[in-house]
């Protein structure tokens, strides 16, 4: 896991609040996803009751407005994360991330750029870490994820569709 300070992400947030700057480790206050109501988290949870096979599944973008790109969406209570060198690359210069998980040897994780509707690439990065056993087609899982992302991209008209509140 990384730890990258983005302080020029920072200003509008601690502006105005009267706390102490966080400690290097204390963790960040991100949002969990059962209180996440957008479009995006529907979609989420959508993808993970269809596929047993996906452990995570995380959605990125700049929302409009803001001047970084967070996690938008997830099954972890980590939205609003800012999002990492990796997630930015695959979604700001379409690359594609295949990696084992470091930590846990029975997840691999793909990242690829988000597609709206019409198949253009929309400035997002979709992560879908799937369960994984040494040995496993590590191509085929990049296929699914692909498969995954084009499902979710018929779902998705623009960027700030994926923002829309739900109820």
């Amino acid at each position: 896991m990384k730890t990258i300070l983005r302080l020029a992400a920072l200003p509008g947030l601690l502006l105005g609040l009267a706390i102490p700057a966080f400690a290097a480790d204390t963790p960040p206050a991100w949002g969990k996803a059962a209180d996440n109501k957008i479009y995006a988290q529907q979609l989420v949870n959508e993808l993970m009751a269809k596929y047993p096979e996906l452990v995570v599944v995380g959605l990125h973008l700049t929302a409009p407005g803001a001047k970084a790109e967070t996690m938008i969406a997830t099954n972890l209570d980590r939205v609003g994360k800012l999002d990492d060198d990796d997630d930015i690359a695959v979604a700001q210069e379409h690359k594609t991330v295949l990696a084992p998980n470091m930590k846990d040897p029975h997840k691999f994780e793909v990242q690829v750029p988000l597609k709206d509707a019409a198949g253009h690439f929309i400035g997002g990065a979709a992560g879908f870490v799937f369960r994984y056993n040494s040995g496993d087609d590590e191509v085929q899982l990049h296929i699914k994820a692909l498969a995954i992302r084009d499902e979710l991209a018929k779902k998705t008209l623009s960027p700030a569709a994926l923002l829309m509140p739900i109820k």
